[in-house]
């Protein structure tokens, strides 16, 4: 698996390219990094969002401007979620995995006198579960977008439900900072099983965290 670019790479790249606020960006970001707070986050991204003009095309082009906002809240979820791991579980019960991909179905077609197999794997933002070998087996799946479309929350459904065919009891959450969709899609979605949070809304990280942690604690409790 490739290594997942991070937030800093992207600064590096407008730093190198004499990006004039290559510095207020960065301290923005440490702090977030330092302390994991959903409003110094938000200050970081209503920053690159207000500058956007200035960053496109001199410094990032269209997609890597994108890819740099949604790589940010990716890394700012994992992190987050990271410490809450390292604070709950202390047996190596389970592990936290950043752009990963969870196996959904086998295919098996006889070629040449003999079966050869086809997986089919779906890309997910955030994973918390367990390595097998070459598998993860996930306990939870978490997708982050900075703003979710009803396509992107379709999708996010869809994705959940293919997983859930090999593992019937993962949960899925669907993390984002501006959710514009209509109610009929937001309540079809969570008539699945997504759990649907934007996190830039009052109490709504709190909720989020406390439902992965009452999750976490509950695994822990029932390991023998």
């Amino acid at each position: 698996m490739a290594r997942t670019q991070k937030t800093s790479d992207y600064l590096e790249k407008l730093r190198s390219k004499g990006y004039t606020k290559y510095n207020d960006l960065l301290s923005l970001y440490n702090k977030w990094e330092e302390d994991l707070d959903i409003k110094s986050f938000t200050n970081f991204i209503d920053l690159i969002w207000k500058e956007k003009d200035n960053i496109k095309p001199k410094y990032l082009g269209e997609n890597t401007y994108n890819n740099f906002r949604g790589i940010a809240f990716e890394e700012f979820c994992f992190d987050l979620l990271n410490k809450l791991v390292k604070e709950i579980e202390d047996k190596n019960i389970i592990e936290l995995f950043w752009n990963t991909k969870i196996l959904t179905e086998e295919f098996y077609i006889f070629e040449n006198g003999h079966f050869k197999k086809y997986p089919k794997y779906k890309a997910i933002d955030i994973a918390i579960g367990k390595r097998e070998d070459n598998l993860i087996h996930p306990l939870i799946i978490i997708s982050c977008k900075i703003w979710q479309s009803t396509n992107w929350l379709d999708e996010d459904r869809t994705i959940l439900d293919n997983i859930r065919n090999r593992y019937p009891n993962v949960l899925g959450y669907s993390l984002c900072m501006s959710l514009s969709v209509p109610p009929v899609s937001l309540i079809s979605s969570q008539r699945t099983g997504l759990r649907v949070f934007d996190l830039s809304k009052d109490s709504k990280l709190d909720e989020f965290i406390g439902g992965i942690k009452e999750v976490l604690t509950e695994v822990k409790k029932n390991v023998r």
